[in-house]
């Protein structure tokens, strides 16, 4: 990918500490984007040690703000290392999506937003997410600066 449009789609896509590698439109409606963390080390959650020994890569397609009408998708690695300090392997933290999540916090606050002033299933149908998946969102708390509906 050229060097300019890098720098536009890492400026469009406004994660701070990432940077996208690469692009692909699966069809007219969608723009999945290959991203990953520009740092090379992360903190174990146990012993609070840096580490840069990678243990394991796990590739994931997170589900991300839409962009003019496209469904965004994110490929992201969420790399496992191992701590040399106390020798447990363990996943990075990402800013940006919560462990197990298949969307982007911003996304969640997005779709809480909608559903308090609108419905449910409209919500849901605009951000292409299954019924269960918006409902869990909305009263589980999924989005990052955001509590759960009682």
């Amino acid at each position: 990918m050229p060097r300019s449009n890098n720098k536009m789609l890492i400026t469009l896509l406004n994660i701070p500490g990432v940077k996208v590698v690469g692009n692909t439109k699966a069809h007219l409606k969608e723009l999945i984007l290959t991203i990953e963390a520009e740092k090379q080390e992360a903190i174990c959650p146990r012993c609070h040690h840096k580490s840069q020994h990678l243990h394991q890569n796990h590739t994931y397609l997170i589900k991300d703000l839409p962009w003019n009408e496209k469904q965004v998708f994110l490929k992201i690695n969420r790399r496992q290392f191992k701590c040399q300090c106390c020798s447990k392997p363990f996943s990075e933290e990402l800013e940006y999506v919560a462990s197990r999540r298949k969307y982007t916090y911003r996304l969640a606050e997005q779709v809480v937003r909608e559903v308090l002033n609108g419905d449910l299933l409209n919500v849901a149908a605009r951000y292409d997410l299954k019924e269960s998946d918006a409902t869990n969102v909305v009263f589980c708390g999924q989005a990052k600066n955001s509590t759960a509906i009682n």
